[in-house]
Formats: structure tokens, sequence, C-alpha cells
């Protein structure tokens, strides 16, 4: 049950099941403390200036852009602490602008949750708070390299300051999860049949066939690019332009800057790093989930390693599983289903309305991170 717990809270609560509002287009600015309508074609331009501005109201309760932002900051400095600090402005806006475009569905699917918790009058245990704050810390106090122990909920408010609130607020959000999971996981009859579990086990053998004739095909793909990276027949951005599959393509071919200790979990890349000069381009290496063709380029400083990278994605190897390990997961699989049907019902009893008939698109600047 904790495993599903940990796995439903994120793909399930936050994924956007909500009622969908009238179809418009926003963007979102700061400056004067106003909402302007512009009606250029059949659709509605809604132009949110003002933090105080409702997004969302959820049975009454307004939902503003100054309460995303700053929910939305609380996320980012959680995440910063164990997240690549590569280009840090970059990687902050990148975090905070995901967590604002997914704050409205985030909202409506607590405020089920919560429903369907009140509804039923479920106790939330004292030792369930526990167990969640002890979860939470294992998530988010990264290890201090200094002290060689893990943050506690203590020093997470300390370093949150201001913002320290909202931990007690996520803690009880997951909470309330556990419990609507548990009530939902017992309610249920879930049969797991052994044709299920052999259907199960077949799928994920011909997967791993098809992944490993994927996988070869990939790396030869990755050594012809290289060449011709090195035979100068193309450039490493042109490369990196047309072959790159991860975030950092939509940006350019920087990977980041990063420390040793950044690079612990980059094996390949260590050995190598003795013995590479700026400028110097790698062959094709097992990186970051992915093939990589790196280039080395000026550090910023004698403790940092800069990179840029043409990365190609690998195709996924799904573990090999034991009948009672795929039996475990197909019962998970079916109360995953039946919470996601349960939230959907619970958000098609809330009053949801967007005040400016849209939802928003968040475009932030580097003011809104202060």
């Amino acid at each position: 049950m904790k495993r599903i717990c940990m796995f439903l809270a994120v793909s399930l609560l936050f994924s956007g099941c909500e009622k969908e509002p009238e179809s418009a287009s926003s963007a979102v600015g700061k400056g004067a403390p106003q909402v302007s309508v512009q009606t250029a074609t059949a659709s509605t331009n809604v132009i949110l200036h003002a933090n105080d501005a409702v997004v969302v109201r959820i049975d009454g309760k307004d939902l503003t852009r100054g309460e995303i932002i700053r929910n939305a900051k609380v996320a980012l400095q959680l995440n910063m602490n164990k997240a690549r600090k590569t280009k840090i402005r970059r990687r902050e806006m990148q975090i905070l602008e995901r967590n604002c475009r997914a704050a409205a569905n985030r909202e409506i699917a607590r405020a089920a949750v919560a429903k369907y918790v009140r509804d039923r009058n479920l106790p939330v245990p004292t030792n369930l708070i526990k167990r969640v704050t002890r979860r939470f810390e294992s998530q988010y106090g990264a290890m201090s390299l200094k002290l060689r122990r893990r943050h506690n909920i203590k020093d997470l408010k300390y370093m949150l300051g201001k913002n320290a609130f909202r931990i007690d607020e996520m803690i009880m959000e997951m909470a309330l999860f556990e419990v609507m999971t548990n009530d939902v996981a017992n309610a249920a009859n879930i049969v797991i049949s052994d044709k299920m579990v052999a259907d199960r086990l077949n799928l994920i053998k011909k997967a791993n066939g098809r992944a490993a004739a994927t996988n070869e095909q990939i790396f030869a793909t990755a050594t012809n690019v290289w060449k011709k990276i090195v035979s100068k027949e193309m450039t490493f951005e042109a490369a990196a332009s047309k072959f790159s599959e991860d975030e950092y393509a939509q940006m350019g071919c920087e990977w980041g800057c990063f420390t040793l200790d950044q690079l612990e979990d980059e094996d390949a890349l260590l050995a190598l790093l003795p013995t590479i000069k700026t400028g110097d381009i790698t062959p094709p290496i097992e990186s970051d989930g992915g093939l990589a063709i790196l280039r080395k380029d000026e550090d910023d400083n004698s403790k940092t390693y800069s990179f840029s990278r043409v990365f190609f994605r690998l195709p996924y190897f799904y573990d090999e599983e034991t009948p009672v390990q795929a039996r475990a997961v197909l019962h998970e699989q079916k109360c995953a289903e039946l919470i996601k049907a349960t939230i959907k019902d619970n958000i098609d009893k809330l009053k949801i309305e967007y005040p400016n008939g849209t939802n928003i698109v968040w475009k932030l600047t580097a003011q809104d991170l202060k």
C-alpha cells in the first residue's frame, strides 16, 4: 500500500483531471494591478496582471495568482535541494513555471480528495501523519554532505522561512490521499487471475526484446553522428538541434556546469574526465539515462566542469518479475484505476469556476522568483 500511495500522489492526485473550461488563450505578466480583457476573435484573451487575480474558484474558495506563485516557490526550494544546478536561474524558472501551470489542476484534485474523506468522516490517525512526515523528509530532506545526514522537517521549515507553513499543508494533503487510497482499496474486490499474470510476464519479455533491438540501432546512430562531428561534416550545435531528445535541446546544446559531487552517478564521464580538455568531444557514452556525445566547454572555475551534449534517449527496459511480483503490480494498477475514477467522480461534485473564463498559461519573469 505504501508503494501505491507514493506512486499515485504524483501521477493521480496532481494530474490534470479537472472540469475543462471554455477554450481560450491567455498570458500572465507582471504589471499594473488590473485585469485586462481583449476580444480579438470569437475567443476571449484574458491577461491577468495582478497577483490577487483569481485563477480558479472551488466551492467558493478562491485560488489567486499570488498564492500559486508562493506555493510554487515552496516546491522550487524543496526540489532545488537535489536538482542539478546547471544554469540556476533557468532551472529555477523551469520548475516554477511547471508548478504554476499545473496548480489549478492540483488544487481541484486536492479538493476532491478532501471532499471524499470529509463526506465519509474518515479519521486521519496520528501514526499516519508520522509515517507521511518521515516519507516527506526522505523525499525532500536531501543529504547534507557536511553533516552526513538528511534534513528533517525542522531543517526544511527553517530553509523555507515564511513559507514553512506550506510543509504542514503538504503533509496533510499526502495523509488525506493515503486515507482515501486505503479506503478505496479496502472496499474494492480486486481479483488478479493467473492469466493476467502470465500475460504481463509475456509482455515484459517481448518489450525487453524490442528494446534490445532498438538499443543497438541508437548506439549505431549515435556513433555515426559522433563521426560526422569530429570529421567536421556537422557542427556540434547542428547535431544537438537535430538529434537531442532532452529538455536542454530546446535551449541550445548546453548541458550545464557541474561539480564532482553532482557527477557522482556519471560513471562513464568520470572515467574520461581526467583525460579530456576544453573543446574535446567524447564518443557516445551512457549518461543521465541515455546515450550522450559530450563536449567539454570552458569551466567557470577550477571546481566545476561545463559540458554541452547531444543526447539520445535509450529505450526503457522493464525489470524481470516473478509471478508474485507481477500479481502485486497488477493489483496496484487496478487500485490506481479505481482511485483515479474516484477522484474524477468527486471532481464532478465540486463547483468549479474560472472567473475569467479560462485556464491560465503562465508566463513568468525573473521578478516572480524574488
